[in-house]
């Protein structure tokens, strides 16, 4: 569906100087998760045009540090000087050799969605295998203790992301952003308390918690 007219949120966002209004769902996932601190070290999968990672910057202070990772490319003002921009697949291994060395981070945020056709079964689909890319390089990228956001197109493969989740994180969560479209089927997964994957000893099943 195109969307001719811009909303409350599109408008405020060109007012307080982001390029896009899903700074404001970022802003919802923080208030309510806690997640970005002062002198976190995030990267930032599928950045264009820039918005989560330039509020991010300020979030996390001058002592933090950004990457910002997009196929497109990603301007972000030259004021945000603890934002490193990458152009490329984050999944490649060009880049994720590049990544490697810039971490290990304490967040992994992605507000990444695919190319869409309009067909929902494919778009969701899409996403689905999108949002697992993150959860496979949340593994090796993520320290211990760290979190991961990631937006999915909701079309029937939400438990089973949520097992993948709970395997590597203590608490597992569902998020739906009040600036979110009415009309859209997006949802976000906070996984947080990452735990490096290791042999679970028998009878000795790993607990995580979940909330939506």
């Amino acid at each position: 569906m195109k969307r001719s007219q811009p909303d409350h949120f599109s408008i405020k966002a060109r007012q307080e100087g982001y390029p896009a209004r899903s700074v404001f769902k970022l802003q919802e996932i923080d208030g309510k998760h806690g997640l970005l601190k002062k002198g976190s070290r995030v990267l930032d999968i599928g950045a264009a045009p820039g918005s989560w990672s330039m509020w991010t910057a300020e979030r996390i202070g001058p002592k933090g540090s950004v990457v910002a990772v997009d196929l497109k490319e990603c301007t972000i003002p030259a004021r945000y000087r603890n934002v490193a921009v990458l152009q490329g697949d984050a999944f490649s291994p060009a880049v994720r050799e590049k990544l490697d060395a810039s971490g290990p981070f304490d967040v992994i945020l992605s507000d990444a969605a695919p190319s869409t056709t309009g067909n929902r079964t494919v778009d969701t689909a899409r996403s689905a295998a999108l949002a697992e890319q993150c959860i496979a390089a949340a593994g090796s990228l993520l320290r211990e203790g760290g979190s991961l956001v990631f937006k999915l197109f909701q079309g029937g493969e939400e438990q089973q992301l949520k097992q993948q989740l709970r395997e590597l994180f203590t608490s597992v969560k569902t998020f739906k952003p009040k600036s979110s479209r009415k009309d859209s089927f997006e949802i976000f997964f906070i996984g947080t308390g990452f735990r490096p994957s290791t042999p679970t000893s028998p009878g000795s099943p790993r607990q995580s918690r979940e909330e939506v």
